[in-house]
């Protein structure tokens, strides 16, 4: 979803960062050559799924998330806010009503306004244990209209994004899902990024700084096409706190390639092993979205754009798909308003006022669960 200051928010800064980071820095030749020299064939024979989508492979259950639990046994919950984050309305507490388990569910709320009516206290959680790939479903019902903005996603360890390679964007960020207000896709991005003297190339120099003080940020968002989003659900703004159904969310995560799906086929076998994912089919065969997308790092050009930084900042510790190659946590979250367009920020007076509907909005889920490839 998003960490450290993110100026105008992903939303509307992706567009900058993304012509940036696909040339040469640093007297290196730049990566998107390499991306995007592979013809299809070449990129069918690296992927692990078929044509269609489809993914088969043997899969056992290594953890499903109890919440018959306080919140506090699988995650924690954190107390901080939006101000110099996303910039959102979102103060996130930990009072028992932001964040709570009932009837086997997790709920993330925003609650209420804070006091001055410039910022409102919602939910957010990282989960305590963390995750280097593997197969991840969730079961959400997730909140939408009145400029709300719910995310699952992953992060490397801490709010800061800390892992092998730097605070963030360094250590990377996978985001199965972001949809703002009113919208009836999701969003699937990863987001990379590599140290630098201000900036991107050509205005500043790769540097081996871990992404501090200064970086350039990698992702593939970009808000002038739609290759991020997938078809989830018409959007309805009548209800007095809208949101989708219950929808089942896919992240497959393995070396070099990482895939979301909504609302796929899945089958077992006999032993309870998950064997295949199978795309959801449009009903009626108009939809222009598709149900999945996938991320091929030797076809992603942002992805490639930090090759030469892990090859020279990290010569013996970076593998080949880095930074996505370091255990990451599941994070879940409310922002409201902060994204690039957005009619309310932190600390205006706009966010009890534009976006004070948001106050109640829930983000629902029923289930996580985490699955390893049976080798």
């Amino acid at each position: 979803m998003r960490c450290r200051t993110f100026a105008v928010a992903v939303l509307a800064a992706a567009a900058r960062d993304t012509a940036a980071a696909e040339g040469s820095f640093g007297g290196f030749q730049g990566p998107s050559l390499r991306g995007s020299a592979l013809n299809q064939t070449s990129v069918a024979a690296l992927s692990s799924l078929s044509p269609s989508g489809a993914l088969v492979a043997p899969y056992s259950l290594s953890k499903r998330f109890d919440f018959s639990q306080p919140p506090e046994a699988e995650f924690d919950i954190e107390v901080h806010s939006d101000e110099f984050l996303t910039h959102s309305c979102s103060n996130y507490t930990n009072d028992g009503r932001t964040v709570r388990t009932e009837n086997n569910k997790l709920h993330l709320r925003v609650d209420s306004l804070c006091e001055g009516g410039g910022c409102m206290n919602s939910g957010r959680v990282m989960s305590k244990e963390s995750f280097k790939y593997g197969l991840f479903t969730f079961s959400a019902k997730v909140p939408k209209c009145n400029h709300v903005w719910p995310a699952l996603w992953l992060l490397p360890q801490d709010v800061n994004g800390e892992g092998n390679y730097g605070r963030w964007p360094c250590s990377g960020e996978i985001d199965v899902l972001e949809t703002v207000h009113d919208q009836s896709f999701g969003t699937f991005n990863l987001v990379a990024g590599y140290g630098s003297s201000g900036g991107c190339w050509p205005n500043a120099e790769m540097q081996c700084n871990k992404c501090q003080p200064e970086y350039c940020t990698s992702t593939t968002m970009d808000w002038r096409d739609d290759k991020d989003r997938y078809f989830v659900e018409e959007t309805n703004c009548d209800a007095e706190h809208p949101s989708w159904e219950e929808h089942l969310f896919v992240l497959n995560w393995e070396e070099n390639e990482l895939t979301t799906w909504i609302d796929p086929i899945l089958s077992y076998d006999a032993a309870g092993r998950l064997v295949s994912v199978e795309p959801k089919r449009h009903a009626d065969g108009t939809r222009t979205l598709p149900s999945w997308r996938s991320y091929l790092r030797q076809s992603t050009p942002k992805w490639l754009a930090v090759e030469d930084f892990m090859s020279k900042c990290f010569p013996e510790g970076a593998g080949q798909d880095a930074p996505f190659d370091d255990g990451f946590k599941i994070v879940l979250n409310i922002a409201v308003g902060g994204y690039g367009g957005a009619p309310c920020t932190w600390g205006s007076s706009t966010c009890s006022t534009t976006c004070g509907k948001a106050v109640g909005s829930e983000l629902i889920l029923s289930d996580i669960s985490v699955w390893n490839k049976v080798i």
